[in-house]
Formats: C-alpha cells, sequence, structure tokens
C-alpha cells in the first residue's frame, strides 16, 4: 500500500483560505446583486405589462437584482432613457422614432437588443359594421362620411381619436391627416391614456356609436376582430421619412402626400450602462423574444378583461410555467433552475391560500 498523504498545515491553511475566498466571493456578489436595481420602462400598454411581468419575474428570481418600474410616456423615455435614469425599455417602435433613436445612438448612449416581438402593426380604424354599411375601405372615403362622427363640441367637424398624448405617434398621425386632406373635416382628440383610448372604442361598440381613430396591434380590443383597417397608401420609405422629419421638427415642410405605417418589429433599447453593471441580464434580456401568437393565448383569453397588476404578475407565471421552450433559451442552466423552482413556489404557495 501507498503512504497516506497527510496534508501539512500550510497546505490547510491555504485550502481554507481559497475556500474562504471562493464563499466571499459568490456572497459578495449576490449582495452587489441585490443592491443593483434595474429600472424598466413602463408605458401603461397591455403588451409591456405583460412582457414587464415576465422580464422583472426572470431578473429578480433568477438572477438576483432588483427591478423599479418607472411610468413614463415614449416621450418622456427619450430624455430619461438618455440620461440613464431608465436602463431599458422592451416597447419601443423604432420607425415612430427615428430622429430621437440615431442622435442617441450617434452620441453612444443608448444600444438596441434586438426586438422583443415581431409584427407589430398601426392603422386608422373604424367599426367593421359601419364599414360594411356604408360600403367604406379607404381613409379617404371618410370626407364623405364626418357628420357621422361630429364633434359636440364643433359640429361642423368630426372626431378622429388620435394617439396617446405623449407618445410620437399622436404627432405622426396629425401630419398624416393632413397630408390626406382630412384635417378639413376632423379634429383630433388625444385621450390620456390607453385604458382612455380603449375605453372610447369599447364603448362606441357597445352603443353602436360610429368611431373613427388610430390604434395599433397586437392588442385585445383589434384581436376581437370588430373593426376595420383603412386602407392606405403603400408605405414608402422617402414617403414615410418626410412624415417622420415634420412630426418632429416644427421648421419642416408638411408633405404633400401620406402613406401607411409599416408592419416592424418592436424592439428593446437600452442604456448602454446597463451592459455594465447588469450584464448577466442584460444578455438575457438581449435573447428574449416572445412569439405574438403567445399574446393571444396569454394576455387576450381567458375573460381577463379586469386586468390588475396583479393579473400581469399571475398572466406572467402561466407564461413561464406553459411555455419553458420560449423563455429557456434566454437564461443560463443555473437562471432556469432558480426561476423554475420560484415558480414551482408559488403554484404551492396559491393552492394554500
Amino acid at each position: 500500500m501507498g503512504k497516506i498523504h497527510i496534508p501539512s498545515a500550510r497546505q490547510i491553511i491555504i485550502a481554507v483560505l481559497f475556500l474562504f475566498l471562493a464563499v466571499m466571493t459568490f456572497h459578495l456578489t449576490t449582495l452587489r446583486k441585490e443592491t443593483v436595481s434595474i429600472r424598466l420602462h413602463d408605458d401603461q400598454i397591455d403588451i409591456q405589462k405583460l412582457t414587464n411581468a415576465i422580464a422583472t419575474f426572470i431578473i429578480e428570481k433568477g438572477y438576483g437584482y432588483k427591478v423599479q418600474m418607472v411610468e413614463s410616456t415614449i416621450k418622456e423615455v427619450h430624455e430619461r432613457l438618455t440620461a440613464g435614469d431608465i436602463d431599458i425599455t422592451l416597447e419601443m417602435w423604432k420607425d415612430n422614432n427615428l430622429a430621437w433613436y440615431h442622435m442617441a445612438e450617434t452620441k453612444g448612449n443608448v444600444v438596441d437588443l434586438g426586438p422583443i416581438y415581431t409584427g407589430g402593426r398601426q392603422y386608422w380604424i373604424i367599426p367593421r359594421w359601419y364599414a360594411r354599411e356604408h360600403n367604406i375601405t379607404s381613409v379617404f372615403q371618410m370626407k364623405q362620411h364626418w357628420r357621422d362622427f361630429a364633434n359636440p363640441e364643433d359640429p361642423s367637424k368630426g372626431i378622429f381619436f388620435n394617439c396617446i398624448f405623449g407618445w410620437t405617434c399622436r404627432d405622426i398621425n396629425r401630419v398624416k391627416l393632413k397630408a390626406y386632406g382630412l384635417d378639413r373635416y376632423f379634429n383630433t382628440v388625444a385621450p390620456s391614456s390607453p385604458e382612455a383610448l380603449e375605453a372610447i372604442y369599447k364603448n362606441a361598440l357597445m352603443r353602436e356609436v360610429p368611431v373613427f381613430g388610430y390604434y395599433w396591434e397586437p392588442n385585445a380590443l383589434v384581436a376581437s376582430q370588430d373593426w376595420y383597417a383603412l386602407e392606405e397608401p403603400s408605405h414608402s420609405e422617402a414617403v414615410w421619412e418626410t412624415i417622420i422629419r415634420a412630426a418632429t421638427d416644427p421648421d419642416a415642410p408638411e408633405p404633400e402626400e401620406a402613406c401607411a405605417f409599416k408592419e416592424i418589429d418592436v424592439h428593446k433599447v437600452a442604456h448602454r450602462a446597463l451592459l455594465e453593471k447588469a450584464p448577466d441580464a442584460a444578455l438575457m434580456l438581449e435573447k428574449m423574444q416572445i412569439n405574438p401568437r403567445i399574446f393571444g393565448e396569454v394576455l387576450f383569453s381567458n375573460a381577463r378583461r379586469d386586468i390588475t397588476p396583479e393579473a400581469f404578475q399571475l398572466m406572467a407565471l402561466d407564461f413561464l410555467k406553459s411555455y419553458p421552450d420560449q423563455w429557456r433559451p434566454w437564461v443560463t442552466d443555473k437562471a432556469a433552475k432558480k426561476i423554475q423552482s420560484a415558480v414551482t413556489a408559488h403554484k404551492t404557495e396559491r393552492r394554500g391560500n
């Protein structure tokens, strides 16, 4: 038999020291993460509330960071994201915000982390029943029907319900309305929130009152199939640039023609500092991409229209439980185990209650 090697006191001390350093490094890393807060933009859109809830659960349970929600309109987020007051928005319609994005990118303040979902659509809508009854297909036909959309405060014009107050698309729609010659027939009203605009449309549908305005997709309202998207001239990059210029620069000339919004990818845009203070979470967010059909299955179904912050948290848990093939590729194996454990623990807790 060979000799049994008995480590010297020095070797034991070195081994214990290495173990102590490893434990302390792990402890300090965990402690540092717990003091780092990732500030996530909240624009109060249903889709974004859901994606925010999913990202928050993964970041907090899987990576150990705190998440702070910062409510802000898209115009406010331009300044706050550029300044680093907000770390990331998961809902940036870049085509609507080209002037700001190119400026911020040139300065090196922001970084595009890729799309969170594809197929984002924007259009002008009227109730499907009204479109059928009057055989309306195009935005230009609205000139003959403005009286049905009359404004009680100004009976000489109809009402066009514009994009939300503080959103860039409000100025885009103003430019388009004028280029189409519809500003002579319609005044614009910008609701204060997505909930207010949704309520206007739902109330009009319930009362069978004609209503005309802007909306976007994916969204629970248009998923109902009760709305008709009016035809517009096909999207043109050259025309679109003139629209954006007029919408963002008060000295730019008003275009004489306009075009439809382009179907686009909706992007995650972060302040560059996020990559340094939370590189693992930033890498996860870069990989995060959701199939749009899941919004219909998780957000638009099950009659979940009385939506509270808690409801979005439950929907995020449903997503994590039901679609592991979607989210597991975003995270490390270690984070996946923590996330799965947290989901299971939450399910057990709900059963206990």
